[in-house]
């Protein structure tokens, strides 16, 4: 069994006067605010840990463990060292939905050793933030360790309450609203849950290249415990878990807008040029030449980035020898990459896990650079275990040495890991615009999704305008917004040909919205209910609102700077939910705007200081 130590970095300092050593059971360390605390205990040697926000009591003492296949760890451990780096710093994003984002902590790194036996070392790091807390588990190289095989890691969550919970047990499924105790048996990460007073999530962190992804099972009254999905996690002589994050906030909608802190837990960037690290819009194309053509016109003429070639364009999808490196008859790829190029806008393709695995990966992805190809975006993504993983990351990297930006889809969600492959713009793992309303995923369960799986980072959710399934196009413009997502996957079911000839002066929100940001901020939300989300881009703001239940909302300006401004509002028209209102009103800091929306609908707004072009 493994415990984690932490130390108060303020005062709770206990140091021998021979050693310099810290030999304290018993330590806590506090976030630089001291909003969030996270203490270490030995409780007869087993170790626990709790967790606090502004004095109140999140997770009671909650046990701490390394299931270890063969000779595994005592039950019983001593405190031999401890060492307490903090951190006050910022860093600057290739891709963010803030220019830059605050990372600063305290932290205790706590060298246990088995109290008999081998008397192995087990290290436990404990990290605290003003956004929330982490910690994670080290096994250092050592004699008397050599192969590791981690049947299971026991990391135990001990809630205080019988919380609401927002449930979900796979990346693309709709959300269920559920008290703890009745919540079934797994859960997927993030997970979000609401108490009385505070919005909790418990996140994954840092690289999972040689480990399995994190379930969370209800395991005794009012616990959770950390479970792999599938197999074992094994190493040769060392190892280090990904960071388990306890968040805490007043407001769901603050869970959002740090998901940076998940970055915060990952390495910085593992790449020295990211300057053809390209964000951007993009549109799907039918699999034809001049189908691609049409949305490249398109695109030049309303200042998107790419064009995607989705699934079947080397071939049937879900044949074995559809090749990668050929091309269906009704695409041209050179002359469609060669407009593309001429009209300054990059090609985007799919690739699945069949195609991955079956051919030579580095052949294929230097292949599409030799082409022009820009990006690929990944199918068929397997999330389960160790293996799963290290063939995405092998994945990420190869298409990283061939300088192709990724967009992962179906089923994995992100861990920070953008951070240190910032070719990684965008992933799935989400409910999207492809799901139907009325088969799972109404406004309520979209305003779900929203808060809770958006504290991961970014989503891509593939709007849609034209297409029949679009209830509210006010909806559908403010989406871009509500969901962060670097690459922004528009028009998901549309094609160019509708749009020849007609005029839908509302899409200037697409056409003038960015996809990264300077700031971002959740304006004011509450989950299943409604959502306003404001992100900024030089000197313009870009709003977007979703309700479900039919109500006016009030939006204040106070994040807006000094001067007067101009707001420009496109919201639903009230006698058809299908048609977009657009007016103008000058606007200050002071000012609040009114959207009043129907069941199901939107409101986008840009603003602009009335003093620009």
């Amino acid at each position: 069994m493994s415990k984690l130590s932490l130390l108060p970095i303020v005062c709770l300092l206990i140091l021998s006067a021979f050693t310099g050593r810290l030999l304290a059971d018993d330590m806590s360390v506090s976030s630089p605010s001291g909003n969030h605390v996270i203490r270490f205990l030995l409780k007869d040697g087993v170790p626990h840990y709790n967790v606090s926000y502004r004095g109140t009591a999140i997770l009671s003492d909650s046990g701490l463990s390394l299931d270890l296949e063969g000779d595994g760890f005592s039950d019983r451990f001593v405190v031999e060292d401890t060492q307490t780096p903090s951190q006050d710093d910022s860093w600057d994003p290739v891709v963010g939905s803030k220019s830059s984002y605050p990372d600063a902590y305290r932290e205790c790194v706590v060298q246990l050793r088995e109290a008999s036996g081998k008397k192995r070392r087990l290290d436990l790091a404990f990290r605290a933030y003003d956004e929330g807390v982490a910690f994670r588990y080290m096994i250092p190289a050592q004699k008397g360790v050599s192969k590791i095989t981690l049947r299971s890691e026991d990391s135990r969550f001990q809630f205080t309450d019988d919380h609401l919970v927002y449930w979900d047990d796979y990346p693309q499924a709709e959300y269920s609203k559920v008290q703890l105790s009745e919540m079934p048996d797994q859960a997927i990460r993030p997970l979000l849950l609401e108490t009385k007073s505070h919005f909790v999530a418990i996140a994954e962190a840092g690289s999972l290249e040689h480990y399995a992804p994190m379930m969370l099972n209800r395991s005794g009254e009012l616990q959770l415990i950390t479970r792999f999905r599938s197999g074992t996690v094994s190493a040769n002589d060392s190892l280090t878990t990904p960071w388990r994050v306890v968040m805490v906030a007043d407001h769901p909608g603050t869970l959002v807008e740090h998901h940076y802190l998940l970055q915060n837990l990952s390495e910085p960037s593992a790449f020295d040029d990211t300057s053809w690290i390209k964000p951007g819009k993009v549109w799907r194309s039918n699999l034809a030449t001049d189908a691609a053509k049409a949305i490249i016109d398109y695109a030049a003429a309303n200042n998107y980035q790419y064009v995607h070639y989705d699934a079947g364009w080397y071939g049937p999808e879900r044949a074995a020898d559809s090749n990668p490196l050929t091309v269906v008859g009704s695409i041209d790829m050179p002359e469609t990459i060669r407009y593309a190029d001429e009209h300054g806008i990059g090609l985007i393709c799919y690739i699945n896990k069949i195609a991955m695995s079956r051919y030579d990966l580095d052949k294929t992805f230097r292949t599409y650079q030799q082409w022009g190809i820009r990006g690929v975006k990944f199918g068929f993504v397997d999330w389960k275990s160790q293996s799963d993983m290290e063939f995405l990351f092998g994945s990420i990297k190869t298409a990283a040495k061939y300088k192709l930006i990724v967009d992962i889809h179906d089923n994995f969600r992100l861990t920070g890991i953008e951070r240190t492959y910032p070719n990684v713009l965008t992933v799935e793992g989400i409910l999207g615009n492809e799901e139907l309303p009325e088969r799972g995923n109404p406004p309520k369960n979209v305003l779900t999704t929203s808060f809770a799986r958006m504290i991961a980072g970014a989503g891509d959710y593939t709007p849609c305008y034209l297409n029949g399934r679009v209830v509210s196009r006010s909806f559908q413009l403010a989406l871009g917004v509500v969901f962060y997502s670097p690459l922004q996957y528009l028009h998901w079911y549309d094609q160019a040909d509708r749009y020849a000839g007609r005029s839908y002066p509302e899409l200037e929100f697409w056409k003038e919205m960015p996809t990264t940001w300077d700031d971002s901020k959740v304006i004011h939300g509450s989950i299943g209910s409604y959502m306003t989300v404001a992100r900024k881009k030089g000197e313009r703001w870009f709003v977007g609102t979703i309700v479900n239940e039919a109500r006016s909302l009030d939006i204040p300006l106070d994040f807006l700077g000094p001067g007067e401004y101009t707001a420009k509002v496109f919201s639903e028209n009230p006698g058809d939910k299908k048609l977009v209102t657009v007016q103008s009103r000058a606007v200050t800091s002071s000012s609040s705007l009114t959207a009043t929306m129907r069941f199901g609908s939107g409101c986008a707004i840009i603003i602009s200081p009335a003093s620009a072009k």
